[in-house]
């Protein structure tokens, strides 16, 4: 396509999403590849329908790694919540150096904490998906 046809395609995407046919922009943007008409299908779904999933490839194909890798953390972040804090075991010799400072907002080495394997193998899983 050349670039007259291109110029005249994205404003037809963006006079489609601005007047709420999401579907026929997403077609527009998608066969022009236009990045910031992505970033904007990306953004409709993760903060006005709340469905970050469907963000995540718009944001992918717009290169918004700052916002795939967001969608990453809070991927993350539910899944340790949904796998409950006692999957979080702190080995005892962390306990030990730390009981001076046991109070609930001390803040511990990193290195201190040891994964449930679950997890680990679930965040692993994640990762590597990634590529």
């Amino acid at each position: 396509m050349d670039s007259k046809e291109r110029v005249q395609l994205i404003r037809e995407g963006n006079t489609a999403f601005n007047a709420g046919d999401i579907r026929k922009a997403r077609e527009i943007f998608l066969k022009t590849d236009y990045k910031d008409g992505l970033i904007r299908l990306g953004d409709h779904f993760m903060y006005d329908r709340k469905l970050p999933m469907l963000a995540f490839g718009y944001y992918k194909k717009a290169g918004r790694q700052d916002k795939v890798d967001e969608i990453y953390q809070r991927m993350v972040y539910a899944l340790s919540v949904w796998l409950g804090r006692d999957k979080w075991k702190v080995p005892a010799s962390a306990n030990q150096s730390n009981e001076a400072q046991q109070d609930s907002k001390s803040t511990l080495n990193p290195d201190d904490f040891k994964v449930h394997p679950i997890l680990k193998a679930k965040a692993l899983e994640i990762l590597s998906s990634k590529h």
